[in-house]
């Protein structure tokens, strides 16, 4: 197999697959003036690459463009057992990217914001006051949508968009409804996600039931009417994330917002799955979507070149 059927392979377009081989013969060139084998390539002369680059003052957007073109041509050439690491994994480029991007949060991290999230229990001493069962179940709620965002890395929308009929709690599994710009697919739960969700849908669910207008709904999360109403008016989904996303950053407060949580699955899935995998993971329509994750900083790209190859 050639690049080329490889770029094929793994579904990109016509001309994206045309331009990253361009791109690609580009590097392999400017390694030729060195005598360096792309085999033997390491970071140090991607670094060299990226400098020359800049004496071109090319764009941000047109050296990441580059740079993913590269990782494709490592991962393939690990994939045809001709090298086993991709020396252009870690190296990512500053600016140009058209989402915001936000300081990734590990996977541990994560873990911690979902699992400090605490659920009163019945004999709280705050039990006695009138608001606290409807607190107390709106916290069993949000702890389920939590669990969503942190291990299946889900939209708000998405979360909206949830019915009964998506969930297959004996095979540890839910459906997750795309929509306009996402893209439909099937993920797995963990095991403590499944007890937590049939725990939701027969007790909890049914308590947020008699606040609906629509008794038949077949929503999976529900909202709370606001104080002083007796049931929704609507579809008040953004109620509950204004709400939840409150009480996370006071809990956390490196917490930027759901975004966030959602960003950081993404990168952490990188590190762990391919491109094509953690593309139906998220739900991205286009493996470019999947591929602005890979944008971060290079926190000082001379200091770098300096580091590997001093310049006088």
């Amino acid at each position: 197999m050639d690049f080329k059927s490889y770029l094929r392979n793994i579904e990109l377009s016509p001309s994206t697959r045309e331009m990253y081989y361009m791109h690609t013969m580009d590097f392999i060139s400017f390694l030729d003036k060195d005598n360096t084998e792309i085999e033997n390539c390491t970071e140090k002369e991607i670094m060299l690459y990226l400098h020359n680059l800049q004496k071109k003052e090319l764009s941000q957007a047109t050296k990441k463009l580059r740079i993913y073109a590269i990782k494709h041509y490592f991962d393939y050439l690990i994939e045809t057992g001709k090298s086993t690491e991709n020396p252009a994994k870690r190296i990512k480029i500053k600016g140009g990217q058209k989402q915001k991007v936000y300081p990734s949060l590990a996977m541990q991290e994560l873990q911690n914001i979902y699992q400090n999230y605490e659920i009163p229990k019945m004999d709280d001493e705050r039990s006695h006051h009138n608001w606290f069962s409807n607190y107390r179940i709106s916290r069993e709620r949000n702890k389920v949508i939590l669990g969503l965002l942190v291990y299946q890395g889900i939209t708000t929308a998405e979360i909206g968009r949830i019915l009964i009929e998506d969930l297959d709690l004996r095979n540890g599994k839910i459906d997750i409804r795309g929509g306009r710009i996402g893209k439909d697919r099937t993920l797995e739960l963990k095991s403590h996600q499944i007890m937590d969700l049939m725990e939701y849908l027969y007790k909890t669910r049914a308590e947020l039931l008699k606040y609906q207008n629509d008794m038949e709904t077949k929503k999976l999360f529900l909202s709370i009417p606001p104080s002083g109403k007796l049931k929704t008016e609507s579809d008040e989904t953004l109620h509950i994330f204004k709400r939840l996303t409150t009480e996370l950053k006071e809990q956390y407060p490196k917490l930027i917002n759901l975004q966030h949580i959602r960003t950081s699955v993404i990168i952490n899935w990188l590190k762990k799955y391919n491109l094509r995998q953690v593309q139906y993971r998220a739900g991205h329509k286009n493996i470019y979507s999947t591929e602005l994750y890979l944008i971060n900083d290079i926190d000082d790209l001379q200091s770098e070149i300096n580091q590997f190859h001093p310049l006088s």
